[in-house]
């Protein structure tokens, strides 16, 4: 008995709650529907006994938004017992996977959060995340400017490492929180506990003592619920029971800040540190194959976040900073719908088909909603602009830059001329009468559709010609004004020169040559740092017998490696050049039924390669299409590197992640070490003087395999099943058995990746900026002759610093100020000076929430000295009148 252990008193909290997966095994209607009787039946108990005190619902806010809708008659009555403190929300709006969304969504979700829960009178500050596969290690800072200074989770750190219940987490850029190591048991060690007190006493003993085990603080967890479990009424009854058995133990109904008192007031000195990112599976199951599992969803998540974060929000920040009002609502609206996709069981796609199903339209949702915010945005720019030289057959075009700084990109653009305008070719013009290397790519008729308030919807005939030209220069969150003049005369067509070159079998431009193999992979020649690329876009399968959690290979696998032989060129032209290589994979067609091996029968899946080198861009950008109609297995593409170095480096989030590539010994794991791990963007192989780096969109797994460290890159992982027990590299189920067969994902995909060749480290060859560019699709405006007062080309902000980084810029959430983020991705100290094109009345730094630390001096720009890996908010108070950014000052 745990009775006579200690002559100290302990404490030991039984907190009642669930933890709510939105949606999994079930619908989200059909679990809302077990959430609304969970929510009757606690405020039944919340009403008929006082003394059932605390109740946590999960660190979550959206449960109140998915009850209510329902129950709006009971808001107050909600309101009344959060503020009352017997009911526990927030900090979050939805408990999310933390390597799947990025590191905005993050802010984001913590910022709704915390505005939902206070508008119920009470935020629980509290880390709360107990059940996510992994944990970043920016979470500390992330927290940390929300307020929060500690953490309660489970997965992904050994218990080893962590010596104890609590321990200190110490992030990336230094920052420490008080971290709670859940047990073995992890967030249900108290789960259901017998009205009789006899069998509740052995259960609570039993966990007390496996707490006691592992003891750092008089401060003890028993955290009593589990996935979808409602309140126990008998919980203050057990409590007062069970008081009259532990006599030198104080068992109390509490919540989770109560413990964390405690803990804090009674903890022991010097507390383990453990630093870095949690995704050990050595005592809790990791699950990291997520990252492939349906890489559709991750694809339509990775452009609903880059259309938010580097289009809707930036450009409805500068139509705002020109008087335009400010659609907060609207991007909450489109924010929400995307968040609304990011717990666990959804982004990771380890849930039934139907669930990610209703996935996808929330993300159409979404970026319906953020592509309409930044159509307007650009429409009122753009009419802000003065247009008063065109000519009849003239019109101007606006190329659009939503980046802190300027960049050289390929735009692709179909002008569009009224009917009368005979269209057989165009000149490109600068604002200055430069005559600019263009590519005619198409041309025809179409129909444009005028929209108007007052009026119904106008179709107007056009011809259009599809052109691709490289613009230089184009100002940092700003835009750059071309003129494209008709001509209908072919004598006037002018041949270009141009750095781009096409053979029978390569392409090039001047900083790299792409040459097709027979066997259908790529040779890369880094022209300006005379280095050589062999094997590049190897096509690699293999078997999975795994699950939507895991990847398990087969015990007798069958790899097949690509034999593409159809080689062509395209589109050669002054601005851009295309080498396709297609043919077909012959693979089996699944898992024999013993699922020990694949299957002898084989069926053809069609894949294409289209390469594309641009003049003046240092990108190589990749598009396959694979149409895939086999099941059970896993399509890799390979990129050797030959590079020497035991390191990679991935994106992550606000940082870049430094892994080592050999493994572990994990012979006896819960789960074995993985040999793919996560990306948000790049992938990065270098020793110090040369690199390669792999670019992609909504590809997140990658793999380093030793041998001569090819990159591999997960296209697609196809498997049927929820969750197995009958794994290579997991012990036990993750999850129900349920057959998911939509989760072989059959049918046609398209992946988009790139390549860059670099000298030096990663941060020196700006592999983080140019992954951003190569993310953020370029957007124009076209246009007649109009009154305005903005210049032909113009910088809303821009950012000074070679390796800086902006991850939002945004209106503030509460006052009429802009919120600029800048954070440090490197490991070493690095300063810059955020400039605007506004002059600025007052300058601040923030903190994540928005709340402000410190006024800061403002001299042509704000100057900022970033330490390794932090992030910081800038709050920019702008003097600003109409579209004129220099004149009429007055305070927004």
């Amino acid at each position: 008995m745990v009775d006579n252990i200690n002559k100290k008193p302990y404490k030991a909290f039984i907190v009642p709650h669930t933890h709510w997966d939105r949606e999994w095994y079930q619908t989200f209607q059909q679990f809302r529907i077990r959430l609304i009787d969970l929510m009757n039946n606690l405020i039944d108990i919340l009403e008929n006994d006082k003394k059932f005190s605390d109740f946590t619902l999960d660190g979550q806010t959206i449960v109140l938004e998915d009850y209510l809708e329902v129950h709006p008659e009971r808001r107050e009555l909600m309101k009344k017992y959060i503020t009352e403190g017997r009911i526990h929300i927030g900090p979050w709006y939805i408990l999310p996977d933390e390597f799947l969304v990025s590191a905005e969504s993050i802010v984001r979700n913590l910022l709704l959060g915390h505005k939902i829960a206070s508008e119920f009178g009470r935020v629980m500050k509290i880390g709360y995340i107990p059940d996510p596969f992994g944990h970043i290690s920016q979470m500390p800072q992330i927290l940390r400017g929300f307020g929060i200074d500690n953490i309660i989770f489970w997965r992904g750190i050994e218990y080893g490492q962590s010596q104890g219940n609590e321990f200190i987490w110490q992030g990336s850029d230094g920052t420490e929180l008080f971290a709670v190591h859940l047990p073995k048991a992890g967030y249900c060690n108290a789960v259901s506990l017998p009205e009789d007190v006899g069998q509740a006493y052995k259960l609570i003993n039993d966990a007390i003592e496996d707490l006691l085990s592992r003891e750092t603080s008089k401060s003890l967890l028993l955290l009593n619920g589990v996935d979808h479990l409602e309140a126990q009424p008998c919980i203050p009854y057990l409590v007062k029971e069970l008081n009259k058995r532990f006599t030198d133990i104080e068992i109390k109904q509490g919540n989770l800040k109560e413990y964390i008192d405690y803990a804090k007031e009674t903890v022991k000195p010097n507390l383990s540190k453990v630093p870095g990112e949690f995704r050990s599976g050595k005592d809790t199951q990791i699950l990291q194959s997520v990252y492939s599992s349906r890489m559709y969803i991750k694809q339509a998540n990775e452009r609903c976040e880059t259309l938010l974060e580097n289009w809707a929000e930036p450009t409805a920040s500068m139509a705002w900073l020109l008087s335009n009002n400010y659609p907060q609502n609207l991007l909450w609206t489109s924010w929400k719908w995307l968040l609304k996709n990011h717990p666990h069981d959804s982004i990771c796609g380890c849930s039934i088909d139907q669930v990610h199903r209703e996935m996808m339209t929330r993300f159409d949702w979404s970026g319906q909603i953020a592509q309409e915010v930044t159509n307007k945005s650009l429409d009122y720019i753009a009419e802000k602009i003065k247009i008063d030289y065109l000519n009849k057959d003239e019109l101007a075009l606006v190329v659009f830059n939503p980046l802190p700084y300027s960049i050289d990109e390929n735009v692709e653009i179909r002008v569009k001329f009224p009917q009368e305008i005979n269209l057989n070719r165009v000149k490109v013009l600068t604002t200055q009468g430069e005559e600019i290397p263009y590519q005619l790519k198409g041309d025809g008729s179409d129909y444009k559709i005028i929209f108007s308030p007052f009026k119904s919807p106008q179709p107007l005939e056009v011809n259009y010609a599809d052109i691709s030209f490289t613009v230089k220069d184009i100002p940092a969150c700003g835009y750059k004004t071309f003129t494209i003049k008709a001509i209908n005369d072919l004598r006037m067509h002018k041949e270009y020169e141009t750095d781009i070159r096409a053979g029978r079998d390569y392409i090039e431009n001047k900083y790299y040559k792409v040459i097709a193999k027979t066997n259908g992979t790529v040779t890369v020649i880094d022209k300006i740092n005379n280095k050589k690329f062999k094997n590049c876009n190897r096509f690699v399968d293999g078997g999975d017998a795994g699950d939507e959690y895991t990847y398990s290979p087969p015990l007798n696998d069958q790899i097949v490696i690509s034999q593409l032989n159809n080689i062509s060129i395209q589109d050669v032209g002054p601005s851009e050049a295309t080498l396709k290589i297609s043919g077909e994979l012959m693979l089996p067609v699944g898992l024999k039924p013993d699922r020990k091996s694949r299957e002898d029968k084989q069926i053809e899946c069609s894949i294409e390669s289209e390469i594309k080198l641009f003049s003046e861009v240092q990108r190589i950008e990749f598009k396959t299409k694979f149409n895939n109609k086999a099941c059970d297995h896993r399509l890799q593409v390979e990129f050797l590197t030959a590079i020497k170095t035991d390191y990679v480096y991935a994106e992550g989030h606000f940082e870049v992640v430094k892994r080592p590539i050999n493994l572990p010994d994990s012979e006896g794991w819960k789960e074995k070490a993985y040999k793919t791990a996560h990306n948000s963007g790049f992938i990065d192989i270098n020793n110090g003087e040369y690199g390669l780096a792999i670019l992609n969109k909504g590809l997140p797994e990658y793999e380093i395999i030793p041998d001569n460290n090819t990159i591999a890159l997960t296209l697609l992982r196809c498997v049927g099943w929820l969750s197995r027990g009958d794994l290579k590299y997991k012990k036990g189920n993750a999850g129900p058995s349920f057959a998911t067969p939509e989760a072989q994902c059959l049918g046609e995909h398209n992946f988009f990746y790139a390549l860059i060749p670099h000298q030096d480290i990663w941060a020196k060859a700006h592999i983080s900026q140019k992954t951003k560019q190569y993310k953020t699709k370029i957007l124009t405006q076209q246009l007649k002759n109009q009154q305005g007062n903005l210049p032909g080309s113009f910088s809303f902000i821009q950012l000074e610093g070679k390796y800086l980084e902006i991850s939002a810029i945004k209106k503030h959430e509460f006052e009429d100020k802009l919120v600029v983020r800048v954070y440090n991705p490197t490991d070493r100290e690095t300063s810059g000076k955020i400039k605007l094109g506004f002059d600025i009345h007052k300058v601040y730094l923030g903190k994540l929430d928005e709340s402000y630390k410190e006024e800061l001096p403002y001299n042509d720009g704000v100057e900022i000295v970033l330490k390794p890996k932090e992030i910081k908010t800038i709050i920019f108070e702008v003097l600003f009148y109409d579209s004129n950014p220099k004149s009429n000052k007055i305070v927004r």
